[in-house]
């Protein structure tokens, strides 16, 4: 009983924790005007597929690590196409 107990008591910390993370997030995106939102949102999109695209042709074309590279490549742009989908998203 006491392992299910702490286990709801971790459980309901870290929800706490990404409330707060979500709250503080939300009052600086919403300082930004929303007309510059929605251009830094659709930039950070444009932007990440641009890197996907580009790390990918580079792997395959010039490079010779094509493994190393492709996963830096694919993870810088699924942050970047992330950020701009929260931008987009974000209301207030």
């Amino acid at each position: 009983m006491a392992s299910a107990a702490s286990t709801l008591i971790r459980m309901l910390l870290r929800d706490m924790k990404w409330d707060v993370r979500r709250k503080i997030r939300g009052y600086f995106v919403g300082m930004i005007p929303k007309p510059a939102r929605k251009i830094v949102g659709l930039i950070l999109i444009i932007f990440g597929v641009v890197t996907i695209l580009g790390f990918w042709i580079a792997a395959l074309f010039w490079l010779t690590d094509y493994v190393g590279i492709c996963v830096i490549g694919v993870l810088v742009g699924i942050g970047l196409i992330g950020w701009g989908i929260d931008l987009l998203r974000h209301k207030g």
